[in-house]
Parts: structure tokens; C-alpha cells; sequence
């Protein structure tokens, strides 16, 4: 299909999540589709004002976008001298997508819908700052539904969900005298839950539509988990200290305990997939931020990140085999499973006068290694295929594939450079950026694939209309190539931006709200005009007390 080619898109949306869940809780299916998707907002997640923008990420002079500890590196640390005031802040928001293509093979051409995607985030925010000291929450409830073909007819509808929270304990750390020496201490939970099911496209006189409530069907296979549910806690801690003002470092280490628990199960059956950390112990994960000045006018961030964790696969499988018969039956090990990964962002900012220039460099690498169990296990699950394969009257179940070895890496690289200008009076501000990256993924066995490149320029203004009130709008032109590696994955996208800001004066409360709508369409000779298009809307109620 031409759209497929389209979306072969939706094809490497499946491909990258799976890598995607191998990150440091297993948890991580739900934020890379949205990255994917084009749904993710990092490192702006927190700044409504730079999405109006033109989502500007390294100008603007964002209160949530400066090279702090808290602001750029989310280091807890931080928070309390990010702010000397009380504040809490509600962020809602909903972004959408859809994808279709024009079908001429058939007698009277129509529109086929090839990806679908809705979703809806609140996030909130609230720290007490009293005498040097922070305590508070940051958290979010989050859900998205994702539709997406697997058949001419066929569509899979995935169903996401991902509340999370973090508690933070920040404050100066006693018994050091110079005051230069901070501590943090926090609490992690997030539970994320996905459901999928199969469901037919709806027909009208004009195409096929896969976001309609088509008719159900029942799962394919027996072994594939249509529900996952992954819960994580954790617990961390870290110091900083303020060496002057030309250097400020920290350092934070989590424990952090994530279970995965997947399903299929019917009428008649029942399979079950567990996860859960090797020995029973908690994985570690480190962080390290520095923050420096050089003169009155340069400024720069560094924050890195590391983790790795050792986890079992067990499953459980069972089937009635009729009256009078015995169940077919099996419980054991399904893998090991062993992941690694790190994240790099560095950025810099110089400004004179009313001119600000800056840079940001970010790299990601993940890991995940499966291992089956040894070959002479006896509750391996490649065992009990063995088994069933040679189990009389059992020759029309549909098996999977035997588990073997396999290693996947992904390797991401994002660069961005921008430009910004005051304008006279504090009347605006005007800013252009441009950024790069690449996203590769190698596998063993597999090759190297996709490799996706992508470049985007980017334009903001922001202009006071009142003293109480600015707006906003933005532009952004899009090149992306979803795999560099073959053809005919060439997209274009332009995407425009508005935005509002109220802050009365003497209030203790302020509102900023970012939309954004972008159509992109193929950049290669599809007869089937492939095109698109996502929209978002971010919002931030604010008060400071």
C-alpha cells in the first residue's frame, strides 16, 4: 500500500516501541509511540509559551527552559532555588493525528485511513519554598488510543494509560556551614497499562475509516498478550554543591523496581507473561548535572544519565482441550532479559543586551539483549512448543516462533542551534531555530534499520499586545526521511502556531495556552498523495503565592 509506504511509518511505530520497551522500567511503550507520533514536547514539556513559539527550545528565555538544575536537567536538587516562591501549576493538554491515502486500484477511487491517534495529558506541579527548604509533588495522568492497520481490513487499537508521580524533599544539607551543599530525597510511582484489540474499518460512500467503532474480533494467536501493565516504585536521593558561580554540580541515585505483568486470555484460555528484576533487587540508575558560567554573558549545562538491570521472562499457559480431555498445560521460563542504556544533553546560551544565542546537543543508547533459557530446561516455553507440536489432535493450533537470541540497539542523535531578539520597550521577542537528528536502530539478527534523519527551521514571535496580555504564533518546515536505508520514506511538514498569555497585574495567577496544526505529505511520486496531519494544544494555569 502506498500510504503504508505512507506509514511505513506506522510499520517502524511498531518496530521502535519494541525497542523502545526495553528501556530502564519496561516502561517506556507509551512515551516513545507519543515521541514518535510527534505527540513528545521535550525539552519544552513544561513551557506553553515556547510552544506557541514555533517550539523553540534553546532561546526564548522560558521560566521553565533556563540552565538550571531543575529547569533543564529535571534534577531534584534543585528545586528549591529554581523558585524563591510558593507556586502550583495545572497543565493540561490533547494532541491528535491522522494519516490517509487515496486508493485509484479500485473501480471507484476512495480514501483509506492509515494511522490514527488522540490523546490527553494533565500534568501538575507544586512546590512550598519557605527558608531555604522545598517539599512538594510533580506528576501526571496521561491516556492516548492508537489505531493503526494490520490487515486490508483489519485494524489493532491500542489503549494507553499512564498515571505518575513524584514526591521531593529539597533543602539545604545540615551540618555544612557554608551553605553550598544541598541534598534531595524523593519518592517515584507510575503505573503504565495498555490494552489492545482487533477491530474491522468502517466503510462510507467516501472511504475506510480506522478511528470509528468498527466490529470487534477476537485475538489471532493464543501467545500474543493483547493487555501489558507495568508498575514501578522507586526511591532516590542526591547531594549538590555550589562551588561559586561559575560551577554548581549534583549527583542523584534511584533504586527502582519495575513488574511487568502481560495477558491474552479467552473464554477457554489463559497466557500470562511476567517480568520481574533478577534476584529480586532493584535496578539502579544514576544521574550527574553540572551547571557553569563563563564571564557576565555565557552560560552551560551538562546532565547525564546511566542504567542497567538484569530481568526474568516467566509465562503461564493453559487451554481447555474439551470434555472429558486433559487441558493443555505449561508454566516455566520464557527469557532473560538484559538491558543498558545512557542519555547526554548538553546546551549552551550567551546573551548580550537583547540578543541571546544558543545550542543544545543530546544523545541517547539503548540496549536490550534477550537470552532463551538453556536447552535442556524442561519448563522452557521453546520446550513446551516442542511438545505441543507433537501432541495428538493438536496440529491446527497456531504456534509462535521459538524464543532465541536476539540484540537490538538504538543509538539517537539531536543537535540544535538558535537565535533570539528582544524587541525595544520588553515588547517581544523574535527567535529562529534550526535542528537536526537520527534515530538508528541495528539488530542481531536483523542488520542495521530503519535509520531515520530528520531536520526541521523554526520560527517564533512574541508580542505584548496590552500589559497584561501577549500573543503568540510560530512556524516550523519539517524534512523527514523514516528510513534513510531504503526509498520512498521521504516526508514534508509545515506546522503552524498561535499562542496566548494573561497575566494581570498584581495577580497571583497567569494562564499560557500553545496550539499547533501541521500537514505533511510525501515527498516522493505516490499516486496516492499519502498526507496528514497532527494537532496539539498545551496549556498552563499557573499560581505563585
Amino acid at each position: 500500500m502506498r500510504l503504508g509506504r505512507t506509514a511505513r511509518w506506522s510499520a517502524h511505530l511498531g518496530l521502535l516501541v519494541v525497542l523502545a520497551s526495553a528501556g530502564p522500567a519496561a516502561a517506556q511503550r507509551y512515551e516513545d509511540a507519543r515521541r514518535i507520533l510527534g505527540f513528545g514536547q521535550d525539552p519544552i514539556g513544561r513551557s506553553p509559551r515556547l510552544a506557541g513559539m514555533g517550539g523553540l527550545t534553546v532561546v526564548g528565555d522560558d521560566r521553565h527552559n533556563r540552565i538550571t538544575l531543575w529547569d533543564f536537567a529535571l534534577n531534584p536538587t534543585g528545586i528549591a532555588e529554581a523558585e524563591s516562591t510558593t507556586v502550583f501549576e495545572l497543565r493540561p493538554g490533547t494532541s491528535a493525528l491522522s494519516a490517509v491515502e487515496d486508493q485509484f486500484s479500485l473501480a471507484r477511487p476512495r480514501e483509506r485511513q492509515e494511522l490514527a491517534a488522540r490523546e490527553f495529558r494533565s500534568g501538575f506541579e507544586g512546590w512550598r519554598r519557605q527558608g531555604g527548604v522545598a517539599y512538594g509533588t510533580i506528576g501526571e495522568l496521561a491516556g492516548m488510543r492508537l489505531d493503526r492497520p494490520v490487515g486490508p481490513d483489519l485494524e489493532q487499537r491500542s489503549s494507553f494509560s499512564w498515571p505518575q508521580l513524584m514526591v521531593v524533599l529539597n533543602g539545604p544539607l545540615p551540618y555544612v556551614r557554608s551553605g553550598r551543599a544541598g541534598y534531595a530525597l524523593r519518592v517515584l510511582s507510575s503505573r503504565e497499562s495498555r490494552d489492545d484489540e482487533l477491530r474491522g474499518f468502517v466503510g462510507n460512500s467516501i472511504g475506510d475509516y480506522i478511528d470509528r467503532d468498527g466490529e470487534t474480533f477476537p485475538p489471532t494467536d493464543f501467545f500474543t498478550p493483547d493487555e501489558y501493565r507495568v508498575t514501578t516504585f522507586g526511591l532516590g536521593g542526591g547531594a549538590s554543591y555550589r562551588f561559586g558561580r561559575w560551577l554548581e554540580a549534583a549527583a542523584v541515585g534511584d533504586l527502582l523496581r519495575p513488574e511487568l505483568f502481560a495477558q491474552n486470555a479467552g473464554e477457554r484460555y489463559t497466557y500470562e507473561l511476567r517480568e520481574e528484576l533478577r534476584g529480586d533487587r532493584p535496578f539502579p540508575v544514576g544521574q550527574a548535572t553540572l551547571i557553569g558560567r563563563v564571564g557576565q554573558h555565557l552560560e552551560w549545562g551538562w546532565d547525564g544519565r546511566l542504567w542497567r538491570s538484569q530481568s526474568e521472562q516467566r509465562w503461564v499457559f493453559t487451554i481447555s482441550a474439551g470434555v472429558g480431555q486433559d487441558p493443555l498445560t505449561g508454566r516455566g521460563k520464557f527469557a532473560e532479559h538484559e538491558q543498558r542504556g545512557s542519555e547526554m544533553r548538553g546546551r549552551l546560551r550567551w546573551t548580550e543586551g537583547p540578543l541571546e544565542v544558543g545550542g543544545s546537543l543530546t544523545t541517547d543508547y539503548l540496549k536490550s539483549v534477550i537470552l532463551p533459557p538453556a536447552l535442556d530446561d524442561p519448563t522452557s516455553f521453546n520446550r513446551f512448543l516442542t511438545t505441543v507440536y507433537y501432541r495428538p489432535k493438536g496440529d491446527t493450533l497456531y504456534l509462535p516462533d521459538s524464543v532465541s537470541r536476539h540484540v537490538a540497539e538504538g543509538r539517537v542523535w539531536r543537535g540544535v542551534g538558535g537565535a533570539s531578539l528582544r524587541l525595544p520597550r520588553h515588547r517581544g521577542l523574535v527567535g529562529i531555530e534550526y535542528q537536526a537528528g537520527q534515530r538508528e536502530l541495528v539488530q542481531e539478527p536483523g542488520g542495521v534499520g530503519p535509520r531515520e534523519e530528520e531536520w526541521d527551521l523554526r520560527a517564533g514571535l512574541e508580542y505584548r499586545l496590552t500589559p497584561v496580555l501577549a500573543g503568540r504564533a510560530g512556524y516550523i518546515h519539517r524534512s523527514q526521511d523514516l528510513d534513510e536505508l531504503t526509498r520512498n520514506h521521504e516526508l514534508i511538514g509545515n506546522t503552524l502556531t498561535l499562542g496566548l498569555g494573561l497575566q494581570p497585574a498584581g495577580a497571583m495567577w497567569s494562564v499560557d495556552v500553545g496550539y499547533g496544526i501541521e500537514w505533511w505529505h510525501v515527498d516522493y511520486g505516490d499516486p496516492g498523495q499519502a498526507r496528514g496531519n497532527r494537532q496539539s494544544l498545551v496549556s498552563q494555569l499557573r499560581w505563585a503565592f
